[in-house]
C-alpha cells in the first residue's frame, strides 16, 4: 500500500512528461530457484528524487508473471529502480535510466522463497584486528557472510509481537560505542540482551559486514573474549603491539606480514558457532586523559576529608574543660549531677564578706532583744 507521499509522486509521474517524452518499464517476476514465473507478485517502481529513492508506482504481475509501467518521464534522464515483494521481503532489480533516445527498458526480477529456520548462514572469511590504545581497546571486525541456498533467510520470531532475529553479534557487552561501515547495517542493528541483533533478510550470495567497537581497557592484564556467531571457515586475529611477548591467543600463531603486529589464524577445520576466541594483551598503556577525572575526584575527596578533620580539631580545642558555674547541674564532660530531692534543686548561695555578715547579725540581735533579754516566740 502506497503512502500519501508515494501517491503524490505517482501523480507527479503522470503529469511530469508530455506524451512525446514518455517512457515505459516492463519485465517479468521469476523464482530465483527454478526460473519459473511468479504470478500475482507485487511490483513497486521507485524513482530517484532529491537524492533519494521513493516509491512512485505499484502494480501486480499477471498470470505469466509480467508487469508494465507506462507514461514515465524520460526526457529528463530520470533514474528508476523496479522491485518485487514476496513473503514480506523486497527484491530490488537493476537500475534503469530512461532518456528521450532510449525510453523503454525490460527488467527481470528474481524473488526467493522465504526460509525461517534453520539458519543457513556461514562465514567464509573472518578478520579481527585488536588495537590496544591508552585507556581503551579498539576492535575492528570484517565478516564475509554467505547464504549458500536459493532461499531468503528471514528467521523466526520468538513471540508474536517480536521481530525475527537473523543474526546476533555477541561482542563484549561493555562496549562503549559501535560503528558500522555501511549505514544500511547501522540502521538495522539494535541492542537486545547485551548483544547487537538484526532482522535483516539474507538473500542468496555473499555479504560483507564490517564494524568497529571500543572497549574500556583493564590497565592490569586486559583480556578480550568473544564467541563466534556463525560457523566460520577461515579466521584471522591480528594484534597491533610493540610487545609481542606479552600477547597470547587460543589460535595458532602465524608469521606476521608487517612489523609491530602479531597474526593468529585458524587451522584447516572450520570453527563451530559458539567457539570462544580469547586474547591476552598484556599491559595496556596508561592514559592520563582517561584517568584524569577519577584522579581529580579522589583529590577533591581527600581535600574535603582534610578540611573536615581540621574543623573538628578546632572545635575540640575551644570546648571548656568544666561547667561554667558551680551549680549549673552538670559536671565536667556534660554529665548531669543527681538532684537533691524530687522536684527540687539545690540552691546556690552567694559568698558574702565576713564583715558585712557580722554587721547584719548584730542588727538582727539588737532588734530581737528587749531590756537586755532575748525575745522568745511561742
Amino acid at each position: 500500500m502506497l503512502s500519501m507521499h508515494s501517491i503524490a509522486v505517482s501523480c507527479w509521474l503522470a503529469l511530469a512528461a508530455p506524451p512525446s517524452a514518455q517512457g515505459e518499464i516492463g519485465g517479468v517476476v521469476v523464482d530465483a530457484a527454478n526460473g519459473r514465473p511468479v504470478p500475482g507478485a507485487e511490483v513497486v517502481l521507485r524513482v530517484m528524487l532529491d537524492g533519494q529513492l521513493v516509491p512512485g508506482e505499484q502494480t501486480t504481475a499477471d498470470a505469466e508473471g509480467r508487469f508494465l509501467f507506462t507514461g514515465l518521464p524520460a526526457a529528463g534522464g530520470y533514474l528508476y529502480v523496479p522491485g518485487a515483494n514476496a513473503d514480506g521481503v523486497h527484491y530490488p532489480g537493476r537500475r534503469v535510466w530512461l532518456t528521450a533516445l532510449d525510453p523503454r527498458a525490460e527488467v527481470r526480477l528474481d524473488v526467493c522463497r522465504a526460509l525461517t529456520e534453520p539458519s543457513p548462514l556461514v562465514v567464509r572469511r573472518y578478520d579481527i584486528v585488536l588495537k590496544p590504545e591508552p585507556g581503551k581497546l579498539t576492535v575492528s571486525e570484517t565478516m564475509h557472510v554467505e547464504n549458500p541456498t536459493q532461499t531468503c533467510y528471514v528467521g523466526r520470531a520468538e513471540t508474536k509481537d517480536a521481530e525475527p532475529v537473523t543474526l546476533r553479534l555477541s561482542i563484549p557487552s561493555n562496549f562503549e560505542r559501535t560503528t558500522f561501515e555501511q549505514e544500511f547495517y547501522g540502521r538495522r542493528f539494535s541492542l537486545a540482551g547485551g548483544a547487537l541483533v538484526t532482522s535483516i533478510p539474507w538473500m542468496p550470495g555473499q555479504h560483507e559486514l564490517k564494524f568497529t567497537y571500543v572497549l574500556p581497557a583493564d590497565p592490569g592484564h586486559p583480556v578480550w573474549e568473544r564467541p563466534l556467531d556463525l560457523p566460520t571457515e577461515e579466521l584471522a586475529v591480528t594484534v597491533r603491539t610493540d610487545k609481542p611477548d606479552d600477547v597470547a591467543c587460543n589460535l595458532p600463531r602465524r608469521a606476521a606480514e608487517q612489523p609491530g603486529q602479531l597474526v593468529f589464524r585458524s587451522g584447516t577445520d572450520p570453527l563451530p558457532a559458539g567457539y570462544v576466541l580469547r586474547a591476552e594483551l598484556g599491559k595496556v598503556p596508561f592514559s592520563w586523559r582517561a584517568s584524569g577525572p577519577w584522579l581529580a575526584l579522589a583529590t577533591l575527596a581527600g581535600l574535603a576529608a582534610g578540611a573536615g578533620l581540621t574543623m573538628l580539631r578546632r572545635r575540640k580545642r575551644k570546648r571548656p574543660a568544666g561547667p561554667r558555674h558551680p551549680g549549673d547541674g552538670r559536671k565536667k564532660g556534660g554529665a548531669a549531677l543527681p538532684h537533691h530531692g524530687r522536684g527540687t534543686r539545690k540552691r546556690c548561695r552567694r559568698t558574702v564578706p565576713s564583715s558585712i555578715l557580722a554587721s547584719q547579725e548584730r542588727q538582727t540581735l539588737k532588734s530581737r532583744t528587749r531590756n537586755g533579754r532575748p525575745e522568745v516566740h511561742g
